[in-house]
C-alpha cells in the first residue's frame, strides 16, 4: 500500500548486532538485540506483598515490581512525546450492500427481527452460499448511517488455520476503537465490547467466522446495539453454537431465485432465447450465488456465446469444481501481467496483500500492479478486502501453477516488509505508522513464522522481529510478543545464529516474567545463558533478567544484589536510562529486604531500609526525568508511593500513586495502571469497600490471568465482597499456580496462606452468590 510517509530511497538498515549489544542510546543501537529484552510494562508484576501491619481487615498487598526498563522504541524517550492513543481504531463501515437481494428477502427479515429481539444473531452458511451478502444487507437495514456501522472480516493471514480466539478479540476491540492492553482472557474483552456498544445504536458485524469458539466470548445482548456473526461456523463435538444463540441458516437458492439472479446480471434476452438450455443451467449450476455470479460475469463478457454452449462446456468438468472451470475461462481473458500476479499471490503464504506488497512480489510499479489487481477483481479471480488489498479466491488457487521465479519474488517481498517495518517502527508517534502496523502486523508475523527460512532471510527476519517487538509492546499484546519471539528462536536455530537465538530466549524470559510464569521464565533464561560464553561476558540485559528471575523465585537477596552490580558494571557510559534502571532495582531490593525484616518483627531495621530506598528512588526519579523516560518515572513514582505508605506518609503515597497512574496512561501501559489501582484499593479504609471493589474490578481485566498482582486483587476483592469470597479464593489460588512445586518468595507464600484462610463454600452455606467475573 502506498504510504503518506516518504521513505528514503534505497534505505537498508543493518542486521541485528547480536545479544552482546549494549543498551540502546539511539535508533541504530535500538535495532540491536538488546532493545527488545525488556518489558515496557515497567514491571514484571511478580514481587508483590500481602503483609499488613496497619489495616486489620484488608491486607495492604502493595506491588513492588522489578524494573525491566530496557526500552523498545526510541520515540518513547522524547520529552515532547504526545500522549499515545489507546489504539489505532479501524472504524470501518459495512461493504456495499447487494441490491436487490434476490432469494434472500425472508432470511434478511429474519436476521433483523432476531437481532432486535435477542441482540446477537448468527448467520450461518457454507462457502459461496451468500452468507456474507445476507448479513451485510441486514446490517445496512439495521444501521443505514455509516457512523453506526462496525465491520470486521475475521479471516486471517494464514489460509490453513483460522484466527484464534484472542486474535479475534484483538481485531474486534480494534474495530471498536477500544484500548487493547494485555488480552489474556476474553472476559475482559467482552466487558469492553459491552461498554463500547451499549446504548449507541451501533451494529457490529463480524464476517467470515470459521468456528463458534472464535466469537463465543461475545456478550449475548447489549442494550441499544446489535451484533451479527456471519460465516460457516463449522461445528464439532467441542465447538457448537449453544441453544441460547439465535441462528439463521442460509441454504441453497431455489431454481427460480437462481434464474432471477442470473437474469439481473445478463438481462432477459439471452435467458429467453433458449429456455431449455436456461432450465438445464438452472438445475445444474444456479443454486449457489457465487457460481451464479461467476456465470453471469462470464456471459456478460462473452456476449457471442450462447447459454447452451456454456452449459455444454460446464458439463464436461466435475460439477463440484464448477467455479474453478469458470475461473479458468476467465483467466484466459486477463493480461499476462495479471496472470503472473495471480500465480504469485496464490503461491504466497500470506492470504492477503496490499498494492505495496504485491508490487514487491511482482517487481513492478504500484500503478501497474494496481491495474493488474483491478483486472483480476473484475474477472472474479481475487476479491477486494479493506482498502487496496486483495485475497485470491480459493477456487482460483487450483487453476494456476507455481511461478518459476518464486524464490526471487519472495525475497523481494520479505525485504520490502522488513524495510517498511523499520521505517514505521521509528515513527510510532505518528498515526500513519500505527495504522500501517495495525494493518500489516499479522502479515509480518506470518513472514517471521517461515518454517524453513533461506540463508538470505536472516537480516530481514531479524529486523521484522525487532519491529514487531516494538509494536506489540506498545499495544501490550503479549501473546503476539510471545509468538514473535518463538518464531525468532525457530528461525535463528534453523539459520545457526546462536546470538539471535539467545535474544529470542531472553525476550521469552521477560515476557513470561511479566505474565507471572516464573518457572517458564527460568527455563528461557537458562537457554539464553547457555548460548553465551560465560557469566563474565554476559551483556547487561542478561544480568538484569537474572536478577528479576531470582526475585520471582525466592529471597536470595545476595545473589540478586550481585546480579545488579554486574548489570551496572556492564552498562555503557552515559546510559542514563540504564542507570535509572539500576537505581530502581536497587530500591526494589532494599524494599524487599525491609518487608522481610518487618515480617520478622524487626521494625526499626525495616524502616531504615525503607528510608534508604526512598533516597535511592529520589535519585532514580531525577535521572529518569532528565532522560525523559516516562516508564522509569512512572515506576519510580509507584515505588515511592509504596515507601511513603510504609513510612506512614499516606498523603505522599496517594499523590505519588496518582502521578504514577497518569504517567502509565501517558505511556500506554494499562498493566501499570492496573497495578496502581490494586495499590490504591488496598489502602482504602473499611468503610470505603465499595470504592475499593470498583477499583479492583476495573484493574482485573488488564492484569494477566496468572501472577501475584492478580492473586492480590482477588484477595482484596474477597475482603471487600465477603459473599463472593469463595470464588475469589479459587481464582486467587489459580493465579499463583505457576509457583506450585518450585521455590517462591516469602510474599507469595503469605498471599497463598491468606487466600487459603478465606472462608470456604461450606462455611458460607448454601445459596451463597458467586462472583460472575
Amino acid at each position: 500500500m502506498s504510504t503518506p510517509l516518504q521513505e528514503p530511497p534505497g534505505r537498508r538498515l543493518p542486521r541485528l548486532a547480536g545479544l552482546r549489544s549494549v543498551l540502546p542510546r539511539n535508533r541504530k543501537e535500538l535495532l540491536a538485540v538488546a532493545i527488545s529484552f525488556g518489558s515496557t510494562l515497567g514491571a514484571a508484576a511478580i514481587i508483590d506483598t500481602a503483609f499488613n501491619v496497619i489495616l486489620p481487615v484488608i491486607p495492604i498487598g502493595l506491588t513492588i515490581a522489578v524494573a525491566l526498563f530496557l526500552l523498545t522504541a526510541g520515540w518513547l524517550r522524547r520529552r515532547e512525546l504526545p500522549p499515545i492513543p489507546p489504539v489505532s481504531a479501524e472504524r470501518r463501515g459495512f461493504p456495499p450492500p447487494v441490491n436487490p437481494l434476490i432469494g434472500r428477502e425472508a432470511e434478511a427479515g429474519e436476521v433483523i427481527d432476531r437481532a432486535r429481539e435477542r441482540g446477537l444473531v448468527v448467520v450461518r452458511g457454507g462457502a459461496g452460499i451468500g452468507t456474507s451478502a445476507l448479513a451485510v444487507n441486514a446490517g445496512w437495514r439495521l444501521a443505514p448511517e455509516t457512523d453506526r456501522q462496525r465491520y470486521a472480516d475475521l479471516r486471517g493471514q494464514d489460509r490453513h488455520e483460522p484466527e484464534d480466539t484472542l486474535s479475534v478479540a484483538e481485531r474486534v476491540l480494534r474495530t471498536l476503537g477500544c484500548p487493547l492492553g494485555p488480552i489474556e482472557s476474553v472476559e475482559g474483552a467482552a466487558h469492553q465490547v459491552f461498554s463500547a456498544l451499549r446504548d449507541n445504536g451501533h451494529v457490529l458485524l463480524l464476517d467470515n467466522v470459521e468456528r463458534w469458539s472464535q466469537v463465543a466470548w461475545l456478550p449475548r445482548h447489549v442494550p441499544g446495539s446489535w451484533v451479527i456473526v456471519a460465516g460457516e461456523l463449522k461445528a464439532d463435538a467441542d465447538d457448537t453454537v449453544p441453544p441460547d444463540v439465535s441462528v439463521v441458516q442460509v441454504g441453497l437458492l431455489d431454481g427460480r431465485d437462481g434464474e432471477a439472479l442470473l437474469r439481473s446480471l445478463i438481462g432477459d434476452e439471452r435467458i429467453e432465447a433458449d429456455p431449455f438450455a436456461t432450465a438445464r443451467l438452472t438445475n445444474l449450476f444456479l443454486r449457489r450465488p457465487a457460481i451464479t455470479v461467476g456465470i453471469g460475469r462470464w456471459l456478460t463478457e462473452n456476449p457471442q456465446v450462447t447459454i447452451a454452449t456454456l452449459v455444454a462446456d460446464l458439463e464436461q468438468g466435475p460439477h463440484d469444481h464448477t467455479l474453478q472451470v469458470l475461473l479458468a475461462m476467465q483467466l484466459r481473458r486477463v493480461s499476462p501481467a495479471a496472470r503472473r500476479l495471480l500465480a504469485l499471490l496464490a503461491h504466497a503464504p500470506l492470504a492477503e496483500l496490499g498494492v505495496d506488497g504485491a508490487a514487491a512480489l511482482a517487481d513492478g510499479s504500484e500503478d501497474d500492479v494496481e491495474r493488474a489487481m483491478e483486472q483480476l477483481s473484475e474477472h472474479g479471480l481475487v476479491e477486494k478486502v479493506r482498502e487496496s488489498r486483495v485475497r485470491v479466491v480459493d477456487a482460483a488457487r487450483a487453476i494456476v501453477t507455481p511461478p518459476e521465479d518464486w524464490d526471487a519474488a519472495w525475497q523481494r517481498l520479505v525485504e520490502r516488509f522488513a524495510d517498511r517495518a523499520d521505517f514505521f517502527a521509528e515513527r510510532l508517534h505518528r498515526e500513519e505508522a500505527r495504522r500501517w502496523f495495525g494493518i500489516e502486523d499479522k502479515a509480518l508475523l506470518q513472514i517471521l513464522k517461515t518454517r524453513q527460512p533461506p540463508p538470505w532471510a536472516a537480516g530481514p527476519l531479524w529486523r521484522i522481529a525487532d519491529a514487531l517487538e516494538v509494536w506489540f509492546v506498545l499495544e501490550q499484546r503479549h501473546k503476539e510478543r510471545g509468538e514473535a519471539a518463538r518464531a525468532l528462536a525457530h528461525a535463528a536455530k534453523a539459520l545457526g545464529d546462536a546470538d539471535v537465538r539467545a535474544t529470542a530466549e531472553l525476550r521469552l524470559c521477560l515476557i513470561t516474567l511479566a505474565l507471572g510464569a516464573p518457572r517458564v521464565a527460568q527455563e528461557h533464561l537458562n537457554s539464553a545463558a547457555a548460548l553465551q560464553d560465560g557469566v563474565g561476558s554476559w551483556p547487561a540485559q542478561l544480568h538484569l533478567a537474572r536478577a528479576a528471575t531470582l526475585l520471582a523465585t525466592g529471597d536470595e537477596f545476595a545473589a540478586v544484589e550481585s546480579s545488579l552490580v554486574q548489570y551496572g558494571q556492564s552498562l555503557p557510559g552515559g546510559d542514563a536510562v540504564g542507570q535509572a534502571t539500576r537505581w530502581i532495582n536497587m530500591a526494589v531490593l532494599q524494599i524487599r529486604r525491609g518487608q522481610v525484616r518487618g515480617f520478622e518483627g524487626r521494625e526499626d531495621e525495616a524502616n531504615r531500609l525503607y528510608a534508604d530506598a526512598l533516597g535511592t528512588l529520589v535519585q532514580a526519579l531525577g535521572i529518569a526525568e532528565h532522560a525523559g523516560d516516562v516508564h522509569a518515572q512512572a515506576h519510580s513514582r509507584e515505588l515511592l508511593a509504596l515507601v511513603h505508605w510504609y513510612l506512614g506518609r499516606a498523603y505522599d503515597a496517594a499523590a505519588n500513586w496518582e502521578e504514577s497512574v497518569q504517567l502509565y496512561e501517558r505511556a500506554g501501559d494499562t498493566m501499570g495502571q492496573a497495578r496502581c489501582q490494586v495499590h490504591q484499593a488496598a489502602v482504602l479504609p473499611e468503610q470505603r469497600h465499595g470504592e475499593a471493589a470498583r477499583l479492583l474490578r476495573s484493574a482485573l481485566p488488564r492484569l494477566p490471568t496468572t501472577g501475584v498482582s492478580t492473586a492480590l486483587a482477588r484477595l482484596h476483592l474477597a475482603r471487600t465482597e465477603p459473599r463472593n469470597a469463595q470464588r475469589h479464593r479459587e481464582k486467587g489460588l489459580d493465579a499463583l499456580a505457576p509457583w506450585d512445586g518450585i521455590a517462591e518468595p516469602l510474599q507469595v507464600t503469605e498471599i497463598r496462606r491468606r487466600l487459603r484462610d478465606l472462608p470456604s463454600a461450606d462455611l458460607l452455606g448454601p445459596g451463597t452468590p458467586h462472583d460472575p467475573a
